[in-house]
């Protein structure tokens, strides 16, 4: 991110904090996709996780941090969209959907595995394996110690391997 734009947004110029939030809107939108599985929920979060950014905009610190301070805004309206009672109620109209038209594909098997994840072990995975980060990096991203960080991304793999013991390695740890 732009260091200087970041400072100008933060200094209440709001045409420079559009900038950022324009070039950070398809990311945050991938990763809160992500988290809840749901596209509509996803948009809603990010925009409210935006207004909430530009309402806090003075606690970003570090104007080389603006990407990883936004996703943390992200990731808790995330957490916050799954406890709305609709986010349940279209969850459950899901799994429904889900048992009357079953698929036998890899990627959906995958898919389902995944959306029984809470979203705190999805957004482990997303980082590291999409964002293609570090779990040093996953830990400040998510503003929680490494150990926390190994720790989810290992549950997280197990859980993936007792939800797909056909396509899951023998060791959860493992990687290829």
């Amino acid at each position: 991110m732009d260091e200087e734009l970041v400072a100008r947004a933060r200094a209440n110029d709001a045409a420079a904090f559009e900038d950022l939030l324009r070039a950070s809107a398809r990311p945050m939108l991938q990763f809160a996709g992500f988290v809840l599985h749901d596209l509509g929920a996803a948009e809603d979060a990010v925009q409210e996780a935006f207004v909430i950014a530009w309402r806090q905009r003075q606690t970003l610190r570090d104007a080389t941090a603006f990407t990883p301070w936004l996703r943390k805004i992200v990731l808790r309206e995330c957490l916050r969209w799954r406890r709305h009672p609709m986010f349940r109620a279209l969850a459950l109209t899901d799994r429904l959907v889900a048992r009357e038209a079953p698929d036998a594909t890899v990627h959906v098997d995958i898919s389902r595995a995944v959306k029984r994840l809470t979203p705190k072990l999805r957004a482990v995975i997303f980082l590291h394996f999409y964002e293609d980060l570090t779990l040093a990096q996953v830990a400040t991203e998510l503003g929680i110690p490494e150990s926390t960080a190994k720790t989810r991304l290992y549950e997280a793999l197990r859980q993936l391997q007792r939800a797909l013991p056909g396509y899951a390695s023998s060791n959860p740890g493992e990687q290829s």
